[in-house]
């Protein structure tokens, strides 16, 4: 704006210096006469007010491109909706120390409403069609993964099988070099009369691999992660598509967006023993009674799951139950949707953001006992459920405690699979009727999260998830069947436990670039089985270390 006054200006002199020349003539030129005066101060008025109206001009025009393209306050500013105060706006913020080392790029905030929405820092990397604006994201990862036991498993660690070290996979360590984990994500967002509307996909790379993938090309395979469209208007938010379940632990209110869940900032994708989640495909309604008060309800993608370590009846067949195989297949009977319903209250002292929650889960299981030629077919329908409890703290500025906490009759899938949702059992003779038994279920976890520095993140974590054992007399062959009975194989795990330091350094950022991170993640995991054959370890245990260097896309 300064240059365009300066070059008005220059302009107004340059006109002027003729005149002004003339009245400046040497002594013996003609006298100027009052007439000639007046023209030139007419000469001049007539120029100042041609470049008043350019600069009139050239200021609207500019008026009329901030306001298509607004220039954003810093990252992390809360920016009030209209009609909105300042503290009612920040008030819904998340924590900035636990979303910046997460999201790279974009920090997702809450409107007072609490309806989620997109700040954008000043970055090349987002345009805009018609109505609406596309924001490309991700980042790109090297990742080194060092476990002193093989566990075969890849970016992503099976806790549930972690080998004992008086076998050949126990005693050696393994060590990975991979790409996998990098991350591809585009959010749309556009406004339709009073609501708001956006779509958010994400993907990365830790698919299920062909059994030659290392052998040459490492060629890693896509894996969708989420992928949903949302619509705002007033105070409801309704979701659908894949995303995050909603039993998944949120760091503030009940939003979606990785960086407002909690799921750890660790590198494993199997997180922490202990943590609660799922990413599945569910309808969900969301209602914000006040900024900081919210309620959602999601009936959320279904799945009987028993897992390989179950031992069955030989009148059941497996193919009433996910046996977590490779096939991939979506062939389980179920019942009924999953239902979870949460409510979630957050409260400011001060910049610190408290955070509690309180959520249930309801989750059917349906088995049916095989017809012949004189009996029909019996089902037998049981409905499992859980409930959990949990809290993310700001005590202090940038201290973060964390507590999560659930326990379930059947919901064993949701503490990452590790454990089953429920056994068969047939009791009495052969010709009786097949049942099903729901095994008890849960875990806990926690730790802090602390901003020791303005670019490094530490995380201290420790977690636990306990499965019962369940056990029958099969009349086929007189044994026992079900899960963590005597004589049952050691992957019927009682218990697993982990406890981990993980830290996110920003080495490098600025919203035109990107931001270049050090991530780093030191664990120490055991299981433990019900039965521990004699002369055999009491349990399983292993020490890993991540190390990754990531680029975050601007």
């Amino acid at each position: 704006m300064h240059i365009k006054l300066r070059f008005a200006m220059a302009a107004l002199l340059a006109a002027t210096l003729p005149t002004f020349a003339q009245t400046t003539a040497p002594a013996d030129a003609a006298p100027v006469t009052n007439q000639q005066l007046q023209q030139t101060l007419d000469q001049l008025k007539q120029l100042i007010q041609q470049q008043s109206l350019q600069i009139q001009h050239q200021q609207e025009e500019i008026n009329a491109l901030q306001n298509k393209h607004p220039v954003q306050p810093p990252p992390g500013t809360a920016i009030p909706a209209p009609g909105a105060t300042a503290q009612s706006s920040s008030s819904a913020q998340p924590p900035a120390a636990v979303s910046a080392p997460i999201t790279g790029g974009a920090v997702v905030q809450v409107e007072p409403n609490g309806t989620p929405y997109h700040q954008y820092e000043e970055s090349p990397l987002f345009l805009k069609l018609g109505g609406a604006t596309f924001t490309p994201g991700g980042w790109v990862d090297f990742t080194s993964i060092y476990r002193t036991t093989d566990v075969g498993s890849g970016l992503t660690t099976a806790l549930a099988t972690i080998p004992y070290n008086n076998t050949a996979a126990g005693a050696l360590s393994e060590n990975h070099l991979t790409a996998a984990n990098s991350r591809l994500s585009l959010r749309v967002d556009e406004a339709i009369s009073k609501v708001k509307v956006y779509g958010y996909g994400e993907i990365d790379f830790n698919g299920t691999a062909p059994g030659n993938v290392y052998v040459s090309t490492n060629s890693d395979v896509t894996r969708l992660r989420v992928f949903y469209l949302n619509l705002s208007a007033g105070k409801w938010d309704v979701l659908g598509g894949q995303s995050w379940s909603l039993l998944t632990p949120n760091r503030s209110g009940l939003s979606p967006f990785l960086s407002e869940i909690y799921n750890t900032v660790h590198l494993d994708t199997s997180y922490n023993a202990g943590i609660v989640y799922a990413r599945q495909a569910q309808l969900r309604v969301v209602y914000h009674f006040t900024p900081n008060v919210a309620f959602g309800l999601s009936a959320e993608n279904p799945d009987q799951f028993s897992g390989a370590a179950v031992t069955f009846p030989a009148a059941f067949s497996t193919a009433e139950t996910d046996l977590n195989s490779s096939s991939g297949s979506n062939i389980t009977p179920n019942l009924h949707p999953d239902v979870i319903a949460k409510f979630a209250y957050d409260h400011k002292f001060g910049t610190r953001n408290w955070h509690v929650e309180a959520a249930g889960l309801l989750t059917p299981v349906a088995i049916a006992t095989t017809p012949t030629a004189t009996k029909p077919s019996i089902e037998d329908r049981r409905e499992g459920g859980g409930a959990a409890l949990n809290a993310n703290l700001e005590v202090v500025k940038g201290l973060h405690l964390v507590a999560d906490s659930f326990w379930s009759d059947g919901g064993g899938r949701y503490i990452g699979g590790l454990g089953p949702q429920f056994v068969v059992a047939q009791f009495g003779s052969t010709s009786a009727p097949l049942t099903a038994e729901l095994v008890h279920a849960g875990a806990g976890l926690g730790g802090f999260e602390y901003q020791a520095t303005k670019s490094t993140l530490v995380s201290a974590i420790y977690g636990g998830a306990y499965f019962d054992r369940v056990s029958s007399i099969d009349p086929s062959t007189n044994k026992l069947v079900g899960y963590g009975f005597t004589g049952s194989a050691n992957t019927n795990n009682r218990a697993i436990q982990e406890g981990s330091f993980a830290t996110v350094t920003s080495l490098f950022r600025k919203p035109s670039y990107g931001a270049v991170q050090l991530i780093t993640q030191f664990s120490y995991i055991e299981r433990t089985p019900w039965y521990v054959a004699p002369g055999t370890p009491k349990n399983a245990h292993l020490f890993e270390n991540y190390f990754d260097i990531r680029y975050v896309l601007p």
